[in-house]
């Protein structure tokens, strides 16, 4: 499996804010205005609860694709409650792997975020692997050089709540680069205060593959705006 995005990724991370019907509303607002890029993913990191609904909505759309928000750091057996990355085959490409919440509010260590993009590199599934400057040296240390070729990480300080309360474009860039040089040069995407006004300046940073939006995706419109923003 190759890690390195073929596309500008645009990612879209409704984590629980969505119930079922809004989730089915929101998809119906993208799908009407929506019009594929050729070189941009639209990737929807989706609640477990309704991914299969999703995927079936999203089916055959062309340059879309779906993300776990988590997933299990064991395989398939007696781990009640977990989702292992066996039963998100034929459902997602990627899944999101060490988001700052998980770390925060559910303490998942560097070595259990290991552990889960590991069972999805087993099971066929490609892990996005979330860190800021202070946990990328630990979340790097449990992998070997083949295996973290075989990752997508990102960048998502766990100050910016908005663009403006984090960095400058160029102190975005200066630390993306210096991460590069600890995971084997590939681009990074970028998740931290994204919206349809900075986009297409954080996209147009040469090192950055691609943006994770949060509060900024809640809006299908503003969404499209910033997806239609990557010309």
């Amino acid at each position: 499996m190759s890690h390195y995005p073929q596309k500008t990724i645009v990612l879209a991370n409704w984590k629980v804010h969505f119930s079922p019907q809004r989730a089915a509303q929101w998809c119906d607002e993208f799908l009407a205005a929506y019009r594929p890029l050729e070189h941009v993913e639209v990737v929807l990191a989706v609640p477990f609860f309704y991914l299969r609904e999703i995927a079936e909505r999203l089916q055959g759309i062309q340059g879309v694709s779906l993300a776990a928000q988590t997933v299990s750091p064991f395989p398939q057996g007696g781990y009640t409650g977990a989702t292992p990355a066996a039963w998100l085959q034929g459902v997602v490409k990627y899944v999101l792997v060490g988001h700052q919440e998980r770390r925060k509010y559910f303490h998942e260590s560097s070595q259990d975020v290991a552990r889960q993009a590991l069972e999805c590199l087993a099971e066929g599934l490609q892990p996005i692997v979330c860190v800021d400057q202070d946990t990328l040296s630990s979340q790097v240390a449990p992998f070997d050089y083949e295996q973290q070729d075989q990752l997508i990480w990102a960048y998502t300080p766990k100050d910016a709540v908005s663009l403006e309360r984090s960095h400058s474009y160029g102190a975005i860039e200066e630390t993306v680069r210096s991460m590069q040089t600890r995971v084997g040069g590939q681009p990074i995407l970028y998740g931290g205060g994204v919206t349809s006004s900075n986009c297409r300046d954080l996209v147009d940073i040469d090192c950055i593959a691609g943006v994770m939006m949060g509060r900024g995706c809640l809006d299908a419109t503003e969404f499209l705006k910033a997806f239609a923003s990557i010309l």
